[in-house]
């Protein structure tokens, strides 16, 4: 069990619609494989941390020679997480291999660099299906569109009649919070070191490589 578990606290994730207006933080949660196994499947060599580092400290190291790509990573709830600034991750468009062996995840990318954000889901060695953020989920997804539609989201943002202050990202966030029982711990994603390892060593020719 990572150091991420002591002091667990249940911040759900509708948080990172906040983050996610001034940085680029992609997130991939997985449940039936621990936090170790994880950034393995994202691109580690080994689960072993090089250390524990800041957020900050993830962020300058992205795109440096040897580190191309850097996941903070732990634990909290039934999922582990890992983090990872700036570049795609292996966990966008398309990796089933990330869920093989009975293995759930959910990669959220916020892809600030050609959004919209998006949503990805595995499950069991398969492509579930993928969203827009914001949108009403349809094909593999379709299980959550009342929920969706509940939360105020529509498939024509103009055919709203929601306050014009209503926040589609966050509610997206809320329903596959609550859906799921996803959390991430805020401070410690946020403020605090975490367990950090390579999943990249260059820069990806293709993305989410």
């Amino acid at each position: 069990m990572t150091e991420a578990n002591h002091g667990e606290i249940m911040d759900g994730i509708s948080w990172l619609a906040d983050v996610w207006r001034s940085h680029s933080l992609n997130v991939t949660l997985a449940r039936g494989v621990g936090p170790e196994g994880l950034v393995v499947r994202l691109g580690a060599t080994s689960a072993t941390p090089f250390g524990h580092i800041t957020a900050a400290e993830a962020f300058s190291m992205t795109g440096a020679e040897g580190s191309a790509r850097v996941a903070r990573f732990g634990e909290c709830g039934e999922w582990s997480f890992a983090v990872e600034p700036i570049c795609p991750s292996a966990g966008w468009w398309g990796r089933p291999q990330l869920s093989a062996g009975g293995v759930e995840v959910l990669h959220l990318t916020p892809k600030g660099y050609d959004p919209p954000s998006e949503v990805w889901y595995y499950r069991d060695g398969i492509t579930v299906d993928r969203f827009n953020i914001g949108e009403i989920p349809d094909g593999g997804m379709e299980f959550l569109a009342p929920e969706f539609e509940e939360a105020g989201l529509v498939d024509d943002p103009l055919m709203s009649d929601q306050p014009e202050d209503f926040d589609a990202v966050r509610a997206t966030l809320k329903v596959l919070e609550e859906h799921f029982g996803l959390s991430l711990p805020r401070r410690a994603v946020l403020e605090e070191r975490l367990p950090a390892v390579v999943t990249a060593t260059k820069h990806p020719e293709d993305l989410g490589a």
